[in-house]
């Protein structure tokens, strides 16, 4: 499926990258995504989670008050993003200090940031270590952005095991654009076992409210892909063709040049966290990069920063940014037959919609387009 040419109105616009500092506490440069099919929504008071499964104690403060159809997020600069994916540490401890490192100076703090112990089938320990942005309404849904961290393979792991949980303290910083209505939680897990452990710490009422879990793992050999894993006992429920579905509308309000692409991981992925998850009935969707001619290198020898094409990183790094920023506003909606879903990204079938406001913010104001 070609893409067409985004709207003026989904245009992004980027001023003075010079400015955005990751682990600054007010960046002074955000984008704006403005999602084409996003409906106006109203928002609750924010008021604290269950602290059993994560503590949460504060909720974020709008700095100042936007049309509720404006997405917002925050971007780091290219430079910055490379490097976290380039700079690839040796050991799981030393990985797990630059991601608890990353995600403090990407202001996850206090009981927003949690370690949870994890032991493997094979009874080696571990760690998980787990950032939560607290959305407007307890009541409201969850959604579970995962990566695993751990050194497996012949290789520097740089592209099955750090590419996405280097990636993951970066999303946490661009969320916080605006307040959400969702709750994100982001799991740096523990080899497989570790999504499973921090899915088994939930109450059955918090397991409910996970609207969507999205894996990221082997990122920058080439175009955004994705897939939904399943095994020929199931069949791909419709919340998960749904969560499809929006990845490619993010990707048209994101501009990029080629649409995803639905790719098997199968020959190459070793560990799976969305299959615990499935288990729930929950809809996942696995992003990754890996071409089918390049599905030898994830885990191999050849699986060193260098492999790690840093264009490619931070295109999906962007478009990573509007998919959560988007989702956030439909996630409720995702296990409905709604007629919303009718329309077909990339073609004139669309829905009705508001048609957005593209803003930015800079210091002394906000200006509109």
């Amino acid at each position: 499926m070609r893409l067409r040419a985004p709207r003026a109105a989904s245009l992004i616009l980027l001023l003075t990258p010079s400015l955005v500092v990751l682990c600054q506490s007010t960046p002074s440069t955000e984008v704006a995504a403005a999602s084409p099919h996003n409906a106006a929504s109203s928002a609750a008071p924010a008021s604290p989670h269950d602290t059993a499964t994560g503590a949460i104690t504060h909720s974020p403060t709008a700095k100042e008050s936007t049309p509720s159809h404006v997405l917002f997020f925050y971007t780091a600069p290219r430079s910055t993003v490379e490097m976290e994916v380039h700079t690839v540490p040796p050991t799981n401890e030393a990985r797990l200090d630059r991601l608890r490192a990353a995600f403090s100076s990407a202001q996850c703090g206090g009981d927003n940031m949690r370690e949870q112990p994890v032991t493997d089938k094979h009874g080696t320990p571990g760690v998980n270590l787990i950032c939560t942005w607290p959305g407007e309404d307890p009541a409201s849904g969850t959604i579970v952005v995962a990566a695993h961290y751990e050194h497996e393979g012949k290789g520097e792991g740089a592209l099955a095991d750090w590419s996405g949980a280097a990636l993951l303290p970066l999303l946490y910083k661009a969320i916080q654009g605006q307040p959400r209505e969702n709750t994100f939680v982001f799991v740096e897990s523990f080899k497989s076992d570790g999504a499973q452990t921090w899915l088994k710490s939930l109450n059955r009422e918090d397991r409910r409210r996970i609207r969507a879990m999205i894996d990221l793992d082997a990122l920058g050999l080439g175009v955004t892909r994705y897939f939904t894993t399943f095994s020929f006992m199931e069949t791909t429920p419709l919340s998960a063709l749904h969560l499809q579905t929006e990845l490619l509308w993010a990707a048209i309000d994101d501009g990029v040049s080629q649409t995803p692409e639905q790719t098997s991981p199968r020959h190459w992925l070793s560990i799976d966290p969305t299959d615990p998850f499935r288990a729930l009935l929950v809809p996942t969707i696995v992003i990754h990069s890996v071409p089918p001619e390049s599905d030898h290198i994830p885990g191999s020898a050849a699986d060193i920063a260098s492999a790690v094409d840093g264009n490619a990183y931070f295109q999906t790094y962007h478009l990573m940014c509007t998919y959560l920023a988007s989702l956030d506003r439909i996630a409720k909606k995702l296990a409905l037959n709604d007629p919303f879903w009718k329309a077909v990204p990339g073609t004139d079938n669309e829905p009705a919609i508001i048609k957005p406001i593209v803003t930015f913010r800079q210091l002394g104001g906000v200006m509109k387009h």
